[in-house]
């Protein structure tokens, strides 16, 4: 059995066959264990278009498969080619994944237009990690969004802005919180905008103008959920360490404390 998405014209004669396959079991998982709202979807524009989110949580990236998945266009995430081999590899092929060759000729980006070139439709988070904004905001964005507008300026940019299922998993911890997951008690709200134009005078600030875009719309969401947090900062949050290099260290040391007898070899 599958889940059937929503009709869109130009979407969803192109999800591949094993996206339909697995696409009902994965959208009754995300669904069962948070209250999943999205709007926005008379926003999708008909042909490709790079999909960018903010990033607050583990859980992101099957909200926003599942909210682009049931508005009938196939969510397709940027992956390294080292994750292409094996079985892994025959399965993110046949899901439709983009393969990165960071080695290959060219850029990153120009790889990422070729994507965008075949039709494809692409999600991108542009702060590169989970947001280190003490407040949870949208953070600075790295280059990358604006680089590739600037080689693809037709290709439409369409802001997805969500906030609610951070509380759920710990960003950094990876600490599980199974009392809101059996209780269904997390209302996870996403809005798909409109299309926006980048502003600046350079890549930093046009990719930041980006973040803002979202950020504003972030506040809409924590308003409609019942946690205001007043109007986002006007500049983006830089942090200075990213904290995935400090959580990886606190895992290999929690490895250590639970294997002590390594030390004596």
């Amino acid at each position: 059995m599958t889940f059937a998405p929503l009709k869109h014209e130009g979407h969803e004669r192109d999800i591949p066959v094993l996206m339909r396959a697995i696409s009902w079991p994965v959208v009754t998982l995300v669904r069962s264990i948070q209250d999943l709202r999205v709007t926005g979807q008379n926003n999708i524009p008909p042909g490709p278009a790079i999909y960018i989110a903010n990033h607050t949580s583990h859980l992101d990236g099957f909200v926003i498969a599942v909210a682009l998945y049931e508005a009938g266009v196939p969510p397709r995430f940027i992956a390294k080619k080292e994750l292409f081999k094996g079985a892994l590899g025959a399965a993110l092929r046949a899901l439709g994944q983009v393969e990165l060759d960071r080695d290959a000729p060219g850029t990153m980006i120009e790889q990422m237009a070729e994507s965008l070139d075949k039709g494809l439709s692409i999600i991108i988070f542009p702060e590169g990690t989970f947001t280190h904004d003490p407040a949870g905001w949208p953070m600075r964005a790295k280059t990358g969004i604006s680089r590739l507008n600037e080689l693809r300026p037709n290709i439409p940019i369409i802001p997805i802005s969500h906030w609610g299922n951070e509380r759920i998993v710990h960003q950094w911890t990876g600490r599980i919180r199974w009392r809101m997951i059996f209780t269904r008690s997390e209302k996870v709200l996403v809005h798909i905008g409109h299309p926006i134009t980048l502003t600046g005078k350079d890549h930093k600030e046009r990719s930041n103008s980006a973040m803002t875009v979202i950020a504003e719309e972030v506040a809409r969401l924590r308003k409609l959920l019942g946690r205001p947090m007043g109007d986002p900062p006007a500049e983006r949050f830089v942090p200075t360490e990213l904290n995935h290099h400090k959580r990886r260290a606190m895992i290999e040391a929690r490895k250590a404390k639970r294997r002590p007898w390594k030390k004596l070899k």
